[in-house]
């Protein structure tokens, strides 16, 4: 069985400030191994459920915060960005069996999480087809692309719940709940113990066998903290300027959405 992991450090329990997740900060090596550690149970809890081969992508900042050599000797790591519009779904093909999303936080203006945000920090808020887009959303979109479902996700309370109604069938475990500029977080040790369980249970689950078919049509709208890069971006091909700092884009293919999101930012 061949699974994939999509990995990000805000959703990891207890990172509630920029100067843990920033990696010119101080603060940040505790929460590089506390990443790590979280990976390698969602690792480790596949390895359980039957997985012989497992690829994992360091989805948070530059790309290079998990120590590879942490993790079970059937992974490899995906360091860096390639810049392809796959983002951080990189190299996912359809001959994997499942994702799991390990350390996610919420979207954009969400109150979630004190460090929600979507892609980039340039984004206020994505909407697709009036819903707001956390990345758990597009990378999930991503996955049925490919056809693959997704399976399990770690995180915030508030990204779990969100992502329940989504996805019926997720199995989630909620690191940490946010609370204005807090969180109130799990033991760190807890939570290791929770997403090496919750993947092995949902990697054991009959369903989800298939990838949900993907919507028909595509509306975007990105809502930008700045107006002079609204502007910029409203050239992108097919995008129009929809207020101040707020571009609109449709499209029919989901990887047209993707190149957006790359592009517009």
């Amino acid at each position: 069985m061949k699974i994939y992991i999509s990995a990000d450090i805000e959703g990891v329990a207890g990172c509630t400030a920029l100067a843990e997740s920033d990696p010119n900060a101080s603060e940040y090596p505790l929460f590089r191994r506390r990443m790590t550690a979280e990976v390698k149970a969602a690792c480790d809890g596949a390895v359980a459920a039957g997985a012989t081969e497992i690829l994992v992508k360091d989805a948070h900042w530059f790309g290079r915060n998990i120590d590879a050599s942490e993790l079970p000797r059937c992974v490899r790591l995906i360091r860096g960005w390639s810049g392809h519009p796959y983002s951080m779904m990189q190299e996912l093909s359809g001959d994997f069996a499942a994702v799991l999303f390990v350390g996610y936080h919420s979207a954009a203006s969400s109150g979630g999480n004190p460090l929600s945000h979507t892609m980039s920090g340039i984004f206020a808020e994505i909407k697709i087809n009036d819903q707001r887009a956390s990345e758990f959303m597009i990378n999930s979109y991503t996955a049925y692309l490919e056809g693959v479902p997704v399976a399990f996700l770690s995180g915030d309370e508030a990204l779990c719940e969100e992502a329940k109604k989504f996805n019926e069938s997720l199995v989630t475990v909620s690191t940490m709940k946010g609370v204005g500029d807090s969180t109130i977080s799990i033991q760190p040790a807890v939570a290791l113990e929770r997403i090496q369980a919750g993947v092995e249970s949902a990697l054991r689950k009959k369903s989800p066998q298939k990838a949900p078919a993907l919507p028909g049509r595509f509306k975007v709208e990105i809502r930008y903290r700045s107006p002079a890069t609204a502007y910029k971006c409203s050239h992108y091909p097919g995008a129009k300027l929809a207020s101040d700092n707020t571009i609109v884009f449709e499209a029919k293919e989901y990887f047209d959405v993707l190149r957006l999101v790359a592009f517009a930012r």
